[in-house]
């Protein structure tokens, strides 16, 4: 009697929250219908500063400067970087940098307050510091392209406050590693997520090595006040105060010109940490979007259950490959929009293998990031 009763609640509850999955993804697709490149053209060109915040990246921050400091924006535009307590060759490859360009402007931390998170706390001091109107940012182990800057500020069209770009994870035929290349189709799904989610003005996610907002949008909102004490969500965080009353005032960048490649996690212990923190941070979003996450999350979770419990049941067995089944073709149809639209098309590949280890990867990430620790520099 037991397990009939389980049986029918396994079932209705997959068919409930794998329901509610079909029909958003349905929404996501014709959302990304929607999306097109801005097209601003003010004069004179507005400010930018450029922002990074850097710690211990003496290994790949001189490729991230030389990208950086190679734009070719027609306005005034600076960069600004934060160097946040390094104990490496950070420092020292700054001030080399610094001697031969002007442009560019090095602030030094030697310490944060207790409790904040030092990305937020060294982005925070750039803001104040720097003169920008738009804030163009990026990480210090990113690159991006000469028309980054141009392609983003094309974007900040009248009553546009906060811009997300886009970033990837190159991959090279034959040569990336099979965690690479399945982190770079996941990153990607994430990417998808965030800009039909802005087409549809539910700010789902961003993320903060390409993103840009204006300086004026940042002091109205007080800025980080309220999540400083949170060690991630620099960006969808910040993204969400925006969308409480100017749902309309963001949106997402789809220029080529603008795509920013950040590098993958090379051993499965970087990429859990990572993930882990990207969840921690998923309960302090608004009640709406928790509300959303939390239903595509009850539904990896029931399929997570139902494969356990599948060899005891047929009924269940049954439901499971249905469910399965349902979200592979619908993750496949909105991933195929997505790698058109940004131009990935050869990682199609890897979205049927991505799909076996999405459900309980994403469950345990979350279960971790939210009840756990992570590891973060």
């Amino acid at each position: 009697m037991f397990f009939t009763v389980l049986t029918y609640l396994v079932i209705g509850l997959l068919a409930v929250f794998g329901l509610f999955y079909i029909v958003l993804e349905a929404r996501f697709f014709r959302a990304l219908g929607s999306v097109r490149v801005g097209n601003s053209d003010v004069e004179p060109a507005p400010k930018v500063s450029i922002l990074i915040a850097a710690r211990n990246e003496a290994a790949g921050i001189r490729e991230t400067l030389d990208s950086v400091l190679a734009q070719d924006y027609r306005g005034e535009w600076d960069v600004w970087v934060a160097d946040d307590r390094s104990d490496d060759e950070t420092p020292a490859i700054l001030a080399e940098y610094a001697a031969k360009n002007p442009r560019l402007h090095v602030l030094t931390i030697k310490e944060i307050p207790e409790g904040v998170s030092p990305k937020k706390h060294a982005l925070s001091l750039l803001i104040e510091a720097c003169e920008g109107e738009i804030l163009c940012l990026t990480d210090a182990d990113c690159l991006v392209k000469p028309t980054w800057v141009t392609g983003i500020t094309a974007e900040f069209e009248p009553g546009i406050e906060l811009v997300a770009g886009h970033s990837y994870i190159p991959t090279i035929p034959g040569k990336s590693s099979v965690l690479i290349c399945m982190q770079a189709i996941e990153t990607l799904i994430y990417r998808v997520a965030g800009t039909a989610g802005l087409a549809m003005r539910l700010p789902l996610t961003s993320t903060g090595n390409n993103l840009a907002y204006r300086k004026s949008f940042f002091k109205s909102v007080h800025g980080f006040d309220n999540v400083i004490k949170i060690q991630s969500g620099d960006d969808d965080l910040l993204m969400q105060k925006l969308a409480a009353d100017r749902p309309w005032a963001m949106r997402y960048c789809i220029a080529e010109s603008t795509f920013v490649t950040t590098n993958g996690k090379e051993t499965l212990k970087e990429l859990w940490e990572q993930r882990k923190r990207w969840a921690s941070k998923t309960i302090y979003y608004t009640p709406k979007i928790v509300f959303v996450l939390s239903m595509v999350f009850l539904f990896l979770t029931m399929q997570c259950i139902a494969a356990v419990l599948s060899p005891f049941s047929f009924e269940i067995f049954i439901a499971t490959i249905i469910a399965f089944v349902a979200k592979c073709v619908g993750d496949l149809v909105l991933i195929l929009r997505g790698l058109r639209i940004f131009r990935q098309e050869h990682l199609l590949k890897w979205c049927i293998p991505v799909e076996f280890i999405h459900a309980p990867f994403t469950v345990l990430a979350v279960l971790f990031g939210l009840f756990g620790r992570f590891k973060w520099k």
